[in-house]
């Protein structure tokens, strides 16, 4: 394990391509962490409405509601939780509480980012 997972730490994973869901799930899963998914902003939204995540992380470029959209939901509702954006596209939005990380990822970049950000308390470098 590269960074234990405190118990009962909950993750959403966001992102339209269903195969990077399921790596950050499984990744994540195997790190200790809950792992909840959806794949679009709406749909995340809908899953945080249900439990309060530790971390959500999300990618910019999705349908019905992307990323950036997202955090601006989040911030209204649950200003504290702390937001890791991912882009293959996009350069690093500046976006307060948040996390930039460009696609394609290192694994054990994300997990070590992943475990920082939920260790902290925040999304801020």
């Amino acid at each position: 394990m590269r960074g234990v997972a405190l118990a009962g730490e909950v993750v959403l994973v966001v992102d339209d391509e269903h195969y990077i869901v399921d790596l950050l799930a499984d990744l994540l899963e195997e790190e200790g962490y809950q792992v909840r998914r959806a794949y679009d902003g709406l749909a995340a939204l809908t899953e945080i409405e249900r439990e309060v995540p530790d971390l959500v992380i999300a990618d910019i470029m999705m349908p019905r509601l992307d990323g950036l959209q997202l955090v601006a939901r989040l911030r209204q509702q649950h200003a504290g939780i702390p937001v890791i954006l991912m882009s293959a596209a996009v350069a690093s939005p500046r976006q307060p509480g948040t996390v930039f990380v460009a696609k394609p990822f290192d694994i054990d970049d994300i997990l070590a980012i992943v475990s920082r950000v939920v260790h902290s308390g925040n999304g801020t470098r």
